[in-house]
């Protein structure tokens, strides 16, 4: 998962919600929802766990290699090291990223993701604030929130017991 950081209008006014381009009118919300999505942390910490281990065994063989040939050996030792490094830049990546936090609105069809922020008290505000302007359409609102972009696979499934993923 890669995410972007912007800073995103959001406005509540006239019987609708505006976020940055997209508007929904109030009265088709069927309902709205706060989700966290929290990095798998413990999975990085596996997965970079598990390569450490190939990687000094890797590091050990090029020991051992360059005993018979020093270039090989210290190519090989190179590589285990421009891997591990790479691994624990990767780890950092995971458990320095942040917990986001996503407003979700449905309206006739699937649940939309509207706004994810790392910002809980704000989205919380801005929820309580979407409540009470759809109970009165008089209340106007306008913040500007700090949003990430959430890019990655698009899968799609039809039918059931399907496997793999088309990414796009």
């Amino acid at each position: 998962m890669a995410y972007s950081r912007g800073t995103t209008d959001v406005h509540i006014s006239k019987g609708a919600l505006w976020i940055g381009s997209d508007t929904y009118p109030l009265r088709n919300i069927a309902h709205t929802s706060l989700r966290a999505l929290h990095p798998d942390r413990a999975a990085a910490r596996s997965k970079f766990v598990k390569g450490l281990i190939g990687q000094l065994i890797l590091f050990f063989f090029g020991i051992g290699l360059a005993q018979v040939s020093v270039f090989v050996g210290l190519a090989v030792i190179l590589a285990a090291t421009a891997f591990a490094v790479r691994g624990y830049l990767e780890l950092q990546k995971v458990l320095n990223a942040p917990t986001l936090h996503v407003l979700q609105i449905t309206t006739s069809g699937n649940p939309q993701t509207a706004l994810t922020t790392d910002d809980r008290a704000a989205l919380e505000s801005l929820f309580r604030q979407l409540m009470e302007a759809m109970d009165n359409p008089e209340v106007q609102v306008h913040l500007q929130m700090p949003t990430y972009t959430i890019t990655g696979d698009h899968i799609y499934q039809y039918g059931d017991r399907n496997t793999g993923k088309v990414t796009t």
